[in-house]
């Protein structure tokens, strides 16, 4: 019998609307999103995700929203701190793993937690999913794997007798901007690793499987997303690459164009030769510029508000980089949906209670603010479509 409270009906109904209303404002986030290869689950298969971690809660939610079910998600415990970021972070399934910074009995304290996920697993109607590097960097590299995501799973067969299938499914999450609203996301899921085939090594040497297991999903990984391996020369690389990158309709084939075009250039790199770092800025159209200007001033003057607010949120407030992205998104679902009703209120007051008018109002409000901010990008930056992260560690937003 499953104990944990997180996964009883009230909790998913609950966490079923949060994520419909949130994921509404995910969609609108990201100018363009893809899901690839997503995998063909049974009602009850014990699943776990594996995934990179490059944008803190940003990458919980884009596997959130790309499926059916619900995953339940290991979260570095000190971001429960808050009362308020806890009641929403458990809302969208997530359970605190605990650290030795956190302080206390950090084994006994994830004891529990473990045994929940042994059980959810067992009861096969929710994955659980795990950011297997333990902790996010948005650099387009990736890091060393833990070990506990296999642990799990084997502790869970062991609980099972073996009698049940378990998967690990990696997961590469490809952003164009981490910090930038109406950017790229591209979800890329790997094939099914079988946990049941390693039993005999398992039982041989527990240690050997975990560090197959581990080695295996490290190189499928890699096989999933941008990844440069070259540290020393990783900002020349990756400005590099970004000076080439060609845009292609699926992201799919832009991201193996890319993953080409970083193999040559880590091979010139380690031959000595000096990579062209320079962009060529994107040519503009006075007429689109001319004809989309109304509307660009329309959006822009009623996001006002929303904007100062997230700027003094964002400025004052988050100190970590690798949560703008996730702060945008609440805010935008929260913050500005309820300027949105206060605005909407004001228009219906001063046009003498007239309710189309209003109403009208009110929907043009997100479409605007989606114009404006496409139309700032495209006629007044000349930053890349898709931004350095050496560039953004370095301070810039």
């Amino acid at each position: 019998m499953i104990k944990n409270i997180f996964i009883n009906y009230l909790q998913r109904l609950w966490a079923a609307v949060l994520t419909i209303y949130v994921g509404t404002g995910f969609r609108l986030y990201f100018k363009r999103w893809q899901i690839h290869n997503y995998p063909e689950l049974g009602k009850r298969d014990p699943v776990i995700y594996v995934s990179n971690h490059q944008n803190a809660f940003l990458d919980a939610f884009s596997i959130i929203f790309s499926q059916r079910k619900q995953p339940i998600f290991l979260t570095r415990a000190n971001v429960f701190a808050h009362p308020v970021a806890a009641f929403f972070l458990r809302s969208f399934n997530m359970f605190p793993v605990y650290r030795q910074r956190d302080g206390g009995d950090t084994v006994k304290r994830n004891e529990g937690v473990i045994q929940d996920c042994i059980d959810i697993l067992s009861d096969g109607r929710q994955p659980i999913s795990i950011f297997i590097e333990g902790n996010h960097s948005m650099q387009r590299s990736l890091r060393s794997f833990k070990k506990g995501a296999v642990r799990i799973a084997f502790s869970a067969l062991e609980q099972m007798e073996f009698k049940k299938e378990l998967k690990i499914i990696p997961i590469g999450i490809n952003y164009s901007k981490h910090t930038r609203c109406r950017s790229n996301v591209l979800l890329n899921f790997g094939e099914p690793l079988i946990v049941n085939d390693y039993k005999d090594l398992y039982d041989e040497n527990p240690n050997k499987a975990f560090v197959a297991i581990t080695n295996e999903l490290s190189n499928r990984i890699k096989d999933l997303i941008i990844n440069i391996e070259d540290k020393e020369n990783y900002e020349e690389i990756e400005k590099a690459w970004i000076s080439e990158k060609k845009y292609l309709p699926s992201l799919v084939d832009e991201l193996h164009n890319d993953q080409k075009i970083i193999a040559r250039l880590t091979d010139e790199k380690a031959q000595g030769k000096l990579l062209n770092t320079d962009y060529t800025k994107r040519k503009k159209s006075l007429i689109g510029w001319i004809l989309g200007f109304p509307a660009f001033v329309y959006g822009l003057l009623n996001h006002l508000p929303f904007l100062f607010l997230m700027n003094r949120i964002l400025g004052k407030i988050v100190t970590d980089l690798h949560f703008y992205g996730s702060i945008k998104i609440a805010g935008g679902v929260f913050i500005g949906v309820f300027l949105y009703i206060l605005q909407t209120l004001g228009v219906y007051s001063l046009t003498g209670g007239n309710l189309l008018i209003a109403g009208i109002y009110f929907v043009s409000l997100p479409f605007f603010g989606i114009f404006a901010n496409d139309y700032y990008l495209k006629y007044y930056s000349d930053d890349p479509e898709t931004t350095s992260s050496a560039e953004l560690l370095k301070g810039s937003k």
